[in-house]
This record gives structure tokens, sequence and C-alpha cells, in this order.
């Protein structure tokens, strides 16, 4: 199956090796570009848009979050395709949208990057610096999902053709290079970045996260732009899909005891605005101006249901009744004997704009089960520990007793699968071609 279904991909992949549609940018002629570049302004705009792009529903604001990978994972009731065919016409348009969007943007963030070296005396405060490691880190970010939805597994396939790594803004054929190489463009980039965040002084670095700072507050509310703590747990991430477990190890235990985030309190889980992404444990994440309109679009609809069956979906996937997530993050449809995330039932309000309306990119909770994974084999008990933290910051009463009779492993990956249900995206363990 796996290999049908990578076959499949290729194809689909071969059908933009033109990269004629993907390479259009944003500013609508060079002369627009050629103004926003001589400003200080004008570089923050573009930088802005690049995170507007990132909410596109092809991306981000819908399918990479909620939308066809959890249908692929089959967390719905509903798939969104019959036997992985991904060159359905029923599928298709939402693979190459995904594609074509995501390249789009990299177009744009390359836009970015080819001027801004030079342009560093108009800005002040670092904040140049802070703009191009924040366009460093999306293009690496970006780059390494394509990766994880358009190749296969990387264990075995390092010198498989996967996808191009896109570094200049040109209009030229960019090749499709080996998974090794796009791995190691990935590092580059975030090894620039965590160096230009680190020496223009990242506010987060000083432990504030959502907190004004800066001239226009181009600085301000870290945790929703990529940041330094970003880079890091992305390392542990990159470093964890290619088996590197001690890198993967020595990163993430460099954000949990590091970095300035902290467990959710339970007191804030409930009433009329509710904290149902765990603010204060995002390491980066998007503010979706428009996810209300999208929730109430897509979870009224059945096919966006979990499940049948109120306790026969929540207890299976959250063994603990008191469980955060199976207390506050699933509504019951009782007349259609339903369960459906609340997840991105986010309403704003005046108080508290950031925390609603908000898609989680990385958080801390993956960087508990990276650590508890790569520490199985060499030191369980700590695997054990990390887990435990974890499952005590969930409300499971259960925990201690639980952990001392599993197997870590096997209690590491349950979190994983509790872990993406949560999520509602299939992006920790997932691709297109390693589904089915």
């Amino acid at each position: 199956m796996k290999k049908v279904i990578y076959s499949l991909l290729t194809a689909t992949l071969l059908g933009f090796s033109a990269c004629s549609e993907w390479l259009d940018v944003a500013p609508s002629t060079e002369k627009d570009r050629d103004d926003l570049i001589e400003t200080e302004d004008g570089f923050k705009q573009m930088l802005y848009g690049t995170y507007i792009n990132m909410i596109n529903p092809s991306l981000y604001g819908h399918q990479l979050t909620y939308g066809m990978f959890e249908g692929l994972a089959r967390n719905y009731v509903w798939t969104p395709i019959q036997n992985y065919n991904y060159l359905s016409t029923d599928i298709r348009p939402t693979i190459d949208a995904i594609w074509s969007t995501s390249y789009n943007n990299i177009a744009n963030v390359n836009s970015i990057l080819k001027d801004i070296e030079t342009r560093k005396s108009l800005f002040s405060n670092g904040e140049g610096d802070i703009l191009e490691a924040e366009a460093l880190t999306m293009r690496a970010f970006t780059h390494f999902d394509l990766l994880r939805i358009f190749a296969p597994a990387y264990t075995g396939n390092e010198k498989t053709v996967a996808i191009p790594y896109v570094e200049t803004y040109e209009r030229v054929r960019y090749p499709h290079i080996t998974e090794e190489n796009v791995v190691k463009k990935i590092f580059t980039d975030l090894d620039k970045a965590e160096k230009l965040f680190k020496d223009a002084g990242d506010p987060i670095l000083s432990g504030r996260t959502t907190t004004s700072s800066g001239k226009g507050e181009f600085l301000a509310n870290r945790q929703y732009r990529f940041n330094y703590w970003a880079v890091q747990a992305l390392k542990a991430r990159v470093y964890m899909y290619i088996n590197n477990k001690t890198e993967a190890l020595n990163y993430a235990m460099k954000v949990i005891e590091e970095g300035p985030f902290a467990w959710v309190d339970a007191s804030v889980l409930t009433g009329d605005y509710a904290d149902r992404v765990f603010t204060s444990e995002l390491i980066c994440a998007l503010n979706v101006p428009k996810l209300s309109t999208y929730y109430d679009t897509y979870f009224t609809s059945e096919k966006y249901s979990l499940s049948d069956g109120w306790g026969i979906y929540g207890l299976s996937v959250f063994e603990d009744s008191n469980d955060y997530r199976y207390l506050y993050l699933l509504k019951n449809d009782k007349k259609n004997n339903k369960v459906i995330s609340s997840k991105y039932d986010q309403k704003p309000h005046s108080t508290s704009t950031l925390m609603k309306e908000t898609v989680p990119l990385i958080r801390l909770g993956e960087m508990y089960l990276i650590a508890a994974e790569c520490n199985i084999t060499q030191e369980p008990n700590e695997a054990i520990r990390l887990l435990r933290e974890l499952k005590l910051h969930r409300g499971y009463l259960s925990a201690t007793k639980e952990l001392q009779r599993m197997h870590p492993k096997l209690s590491c990956w349950n979190m994983y699968a509790r872990k993406l249900a949560r999520r509602l995206m299939p992006r920790d363990k997932h691709s297109l071609c390693t589904n089915g």
C-alpha cells in the first residue's frame, strides 16, 4: 500500500515540476516590491503578508490543521477519498492547493530574504535581524511540512528524491532533491535563524511571550510569531523525524528546562471564554481571524464529527475521565449521537483577543513526548517521569499508578495518539505517503 501511495504522490509532484505557478508572489508587480523594500514598514508589511498566507484555508487556516489530514487519519466519520487514491478528482484540487499555496508563500518569504541583509540600517533595536530570523524559520517550517506530506518516511528513504527546496527569489525551475538534502537545508536555515534571534535579543528570551514590546508593537506577542524557542522546538521535531534521538532529546529538553512556557491551569478551561488551546503552553501559534466562521462552517457538518457515541469515542482516546481534553474539548451532540471537537470553537472577545481564534503550530506537550520517547531505551525511568508530568497536567488522577505498571514505550505511543487526537492534526507522526 505504501508503495502504491508513494507512486501516486510522485505523479502528483511531477505535475508541478515546471514550478511556474507557485513562484507567482503576492506583490502584484516588481514595482510594488521595490517600493516596499525601501522602508522598515515595507519589510514588516511583507512579513505580515507571509503570516496571512499561512492562515489560508488551503494551509493552516483549515486543511493542514483540521481538514483533509484528519479525514485521512480516520479521526472523523468522513474520509475525503477512498482507497487513498490521491489522483481522485475529489481530492486532487485540495492537494494541488496545499502544494501551490505553500510554495507561493515560500516565494514571498524569499522576496524578503533577498534584500533584508543589505537593508538592516532601516531598522532599530535588532528588529531587522528578528525579521530575517522569522522569515528563515518560516521557510524551514514550511519545507519540513511539505517533506512530511509529499515524501515517504525518512528512515530508509534518505536518498529518495523528494521536493524542491527553494532558497532564492527568481523565476527558475527548481530541481527536486533528496530527503537528506532537504533536511540539511532545513537545519542551515534554522541554525542561522537561531543565531539571529539570540544576537538580536528576541524578547521571548527574557520570558516575555504575549506582552507589548518594540516600536509599533512589532516585537509583541512572540508566541504568535516564529521565535527563538520555536527554532529549538522545530529542531527537536526534525531530529526526531530523522531518528536522531540524541539531538532531538537535547533540543526538547532545552525548551522544557529553559523556555518560558507553563502548564495550563485548569481554572481557565471553563466559562464563556475558555482557553481551549492552552495558551501558556504555546511555543508558536497563528492567529486566524476567521476561525470562528470556519468552525461554524465545518464543525456543524456531520462529516467533521469524531465518531458515533460519546462514551465510545471519549474514553477510547482519553483513558481517564478527568482528562482536561475529554472534559473540555469535546462536545456531545446528543441529538445526532455524535462527538464534535470544540477546540476551535473560540469566540473572540475584547479583553483577550489573541487567546481566541488561535491555531497552535508547536506546543510544550510535544517536547515532553519527544523527550520521553528518546529516553525509553537508555533511561526508562526518566521517560516515565516525563510522561507522568505531562499526564498530571492533563488532569489524569490515575497517572502515577498507570505509568508504574505500563511499559514506558507503550505509554509514550498512547500519549502521542491522544495528543494528535486533541490537536486534530496528524503532523507529528504521519504524512500522506505513510497513511494507509
